[in-house]
C-alpha cells in the first residue's frame, strides 16, 4: 500500500503540475500574440486602475500604463478614500497627462475619480471596480493594480490576441519581484500552486470548474462583463480578480491565460514575511470561510508537499516511489521558479516554502475566526456578512 502512496504522489505532480508547467513554456504574452495578426481596428481600451493608500507606488504604475503604445485608450484612476498623497499624485499626473502632447497615432486620456465613501454590503476594491468599469467607454476594459509596471507594448500585444482568438477573458500572470532568496521561495510556491490549482490549459474548455482571474491584469470584452452584471455578484468576495474569471466562465464567457514574462512586472509585498502577512485576507477566503474548506486545503498541500519526504525517510523498502516524487516535485518546483522569473536554484527550499504557505492559511484563519471578521485597508467586514455572500 505504501508503494502505491508513492507513486500516486509521482502521478499527481506529473499530471497536476508537470504538464501544465511544460504548457506553459510557449504561453507567453510576447510569443502568442506575435502568431496572430493585429486587428483591422484597434478597440478603444478602459484601464481601470483602483488605489487605496498606494502614494509610494501609484506614480510609477500610472506613468508606466501611460507610456503604452496602445494606439487608443483611457485611464481612469480611482482614489478609493486615501488617507496619503494617492489623490494628490493621480490628480498631479492627470494634469500634466491633458497638459503633454501624445505621439503621434496615439488618443489617451488620464482621469481621475475619488471616491468618499463605500456604500453599505460593497467591499472597496470591489466597489472601486465597479465604479470604474461604470465610468469607463472602452470596448475591452482592463482591470489591474496600481503597483503593476507595464511595458510599453504589453497592451497593444494583449489586445491583439485577446482579439484575434475572439476571447472575452484575458487574464496575465506577471512576474513578481522578490528582492531576497526566502521571499522568492514563498512566490515560486505560489505561482506552482496557482499552476497546478488554475490548471491553465484547461481554462478554455467549457468545464465550469476551471476559470483563472489575475489582479494584475484581467482584461475583459464589455459586453461580457456587462453580461455578468459587472461586480455586483462578487460585490462582497475578498477574492475578486478569481471570483472575476469564475463569474465570467459561468456566464460562458471565453477566456485564456497567458504569462506575461518582462512584460508586466510587481513587487507583491515588501518582504518575505510581508508575503505571509499579505495572505491574511485571502488565505481563509480560499477557504470559503470553511474550516472544512481549510482542513481539505491543508492536507492536500501537505500530502504533496510533505509525502514525499515522510515517504522517502520512513516507508522503507517501499520508497522508491516516494523518492522519485520527492526528486520529480523539486525539479518542477525549480522550473516554475524559472519560468516566472526566479531561479531554478531555489529548488532546495521548496519544503520550507511550502510550509510558509500552510502556515499563511492557518494564521489567516486564526486571525479571521479571532477577530470575527476580515480587517482590510481599515475597513472592518463582519465573517457572517462575507460568508452570507461568498460566490460560489
Amino acid at each position: 500500500m505504501l508503494s502505491g502512496i508513492g507513486w500516486l504522489l509521482v502521478a499527481i505532480w506529473a499530471v497536476a503540475t508537470g504538464v501544465p508547467s511544460l504548457w506553459f513554456i510557449g504561453r507567453s504574452l510576447r510569443r502568442q500574440s506575435d502568431r496572430v495578426p493585429e486587428p483591422e481596428q484597434w478597440p478603444f481600451l478602459s484601464i481601470v486602475v483602483p488605489a487605496r493608500d498606494e502614494g509610494h507606488k501609484i506614480e510609477a504604475g500610472l506613468r508606466s500604463l501611460w507610456q503604452s503604445d496602445y494606439p487608443n485608450f483611457e485611464i481612469i484612476a480611482l482614489n478609493d478614500r486615501s488617507r496619503d498623497q494617492t489623490g494628490a499624485i493621480m490628480d498631479s499626473l492627470a494634469a500634466e497627462a491633458a497638459a503633454s502632447a501624445s505621439p503621434e497615432g496615439i488618443q489617451r486620456t488620464l482621469r481621475v475619480i475619488h471616491i468618499t465613501e463605500l456604500p453599505d454590503d460593497w467591499l472597496g476594491k470591489n466597489h472601486a471596480l465597479q465604479t470604474g468599469s461604470q465610468q469607463s467607454r472602452g470596448e475591452w476594459v482592463l482591470f489591474t493594480d496600481g503597483d503593476v509596471i507595464y511595458k510599453p507594448d504589453t497592451l497593444r500585444r494583449a489586445v491583439r490576441y485577446a482579439v484575434a482568438r475572439n476571447l472575452d477573458h484575458l487574464p496575465l500572470f506577471p512576474n513578481i519581484e522578490a528582492h531576497s532568496f526566502v521571499e522568492a521561495a514563498f512566490v515560486a510556491c505560489f505561482a506552482l500552486i496557482f499552476m497546478g490549482g488554475t490548471q491553465p490549459g484547461l481554462v478554455p474548455s467549457k468545464a465550469p470548474w476551471f476559470y483563472a482571474g489575475v489582479g494584475a491584469f484581467n482584461l475583459v470584452r464589455r459586453s461580457a462583463l456587462e453580461l455578468a452584471g459587472g461586480f455586483q455578484a462578487i460585490r462582497l468576495d475578498i477574492l475578486d480578480d478569481v471570483k472575476l474569471g469564475k463569474l465570467l466562465k459561468r456566464m460562458g464567457s471565453r477566456g485564456e491565460v497567458l504569462r506575461a514574462g518582462d512584460g508586466l512586472n510587481i513587487r507583491w509585498q515588501q518582504s518575505a514575511w510581508a508575503c505571509i502577512t499579505g495572505l491574511e485576507k485571502n488565505a481563509f477566503a480560499a477557504a470559503n470561510y470553511s474550516l472544512f474548506g481549510l482542513l481539505w486545503i491543508v492536507s492536500v498541500t501537505a500530502f504533496l508537499f510533505l509525502g514525499p519526504l515522510l515517504g522517502s525517510l520512513f516507508a522503507g523498502d517501499a520508497r522508491t516511489g516516494f523518492v522519485v516524487a520527492l526528486v520529480l516535485s523539486h525539479l518542477i518546483y525549480g522550473f516554475n521558479s524559472y519560468l516566472f522569473g526566479h531561479s531554478f536554484w531555489l529548488f532546495p527550499l521548496m519544503i520550507p516554502a511550502s510550509l510558509a504557505f500552510l502556515f499563511a492559511f492557518v494564521r489567516s484563519t486564526w486571525i479571521t475566526l479571532r477577530q470575527g471578521g476580515v480587517r482590510w485597508r481599515d475597513t472592518f467586514y463582519p465573517l457572517e456578512l462575507l460568508r452570507k455572500h461568498v460566490y460560489y
